[in-house]
């Protein structure tokens, strides 16, 4: 079941679990991480965000808004339509459970950071939000940003969401477990890793800092069918199991207590 592949809660980083080689020697490839990165950059499939970056479903009295915000993951990237995104599963499900007019809105960028996403915070876009998806992080550890950098950024970030959705619940997409992408080789993909756990740490820390605002996270290698065509970015089934996560999480809070 998707939602055993995600978990909604404000607990600390995953233990997953990694052993071999890899696990315990991977810094003596360190060498070759660079020449695999490039080999990676020049051969790994394209593809074009999602379209529909607006849209709505649900015929409810009840009028409802949830925005995702950040990097290709909020951008649907690889995944054709907005339907099938994290954005338009989680306007579905809303509609669903509430009886609800549910509008979606992407105010995403493939690419982008946490210092880059801080641009697509917009009041007209989030004044009126329930609930924002926010996915940073994975494009600052592999540009090589540091983790005081992120930290510093992603605070910035959040308490932007924050101020401009001034009634919505913010969600923050965890770090996924990037040694276990097909796309990567080893040791870059034992590099990548070891950098996510560093960085997946700095958001349960965030997360737990602030007020209105939960993170959903991996808890588990995740299946083949969950990537696109590219070993990278989400499916459109991870997509649903981020949106069931989501569903989750503010089921708990419905129910008065912390996602």
């Amino acid at each position: 079941m998707p939602i055993d592949l995600v978990r909604a809660g404000r607990g600390g980083p995953r233990g997953l679990a990694r052993g071999g080689w890899g696990a315990r020697w991977w810094w003596l490839g360190l060498p070759v991480v660079p020449v695999q990165g490039y080999r990676l950059v020049r051969t790994i499939p394209r593809f074009s965000d999602a379209d529909g970056v607006t849209g709505q479903v649900g015929t409810g009295d009840r009028h409802l808004k949830v925005v995702a915000l950040g990097d290709s993951v909020a951008a649907g990237y690889a995944v054709g339509h907005h339907r099938s995104s994290v954005a338009g599963q989680l306007a579905g499900r809303l509609a669903d459970r509430y009886g609800a007019t549910v509008h979606w809105q992407a105010c995403a960028m493939t690419g982008a950071t946490a210092g880059r996403a801080l641009a697509l915070v917009t009041p007209g876009a989030l004044h009126d939000a329930d609930l924002v998806f926010v996915s940073v992080g994975v494009n600052d550890l592999k540009n090589l940003h540091r983790a005081s950098r992120f930290r510093r950024e992603l605070a910035t970030l959040l308490d932007a969401v924050l101020a401009a959705a001034p009634r919505a619940w913010v969600c923050l997409l965890g770090i996924p477990p990037l040694d276990h992408f097909p796309a990567f080789p080893r040791p870059l993909a034992d590099a990548l890793g070891w950098r996510g756990r560093v960085f997946d740490a700095i958001g349960v820390a965030a997360v737990r800092a602030r007020r209105r605002v939960f993170r959903i996270q991996a808890t588990e290698p995740l299946s083949p069918e969950m990537f696109a065509d590219d070993g990278f970015h989400p499916s459109p089934a991870l997509h649903a199991a981020f949106a069931d996560a989501v569903m989750a999480g503010l089921a708990r809070l419905d129910h008065g207590a912390a996602p």
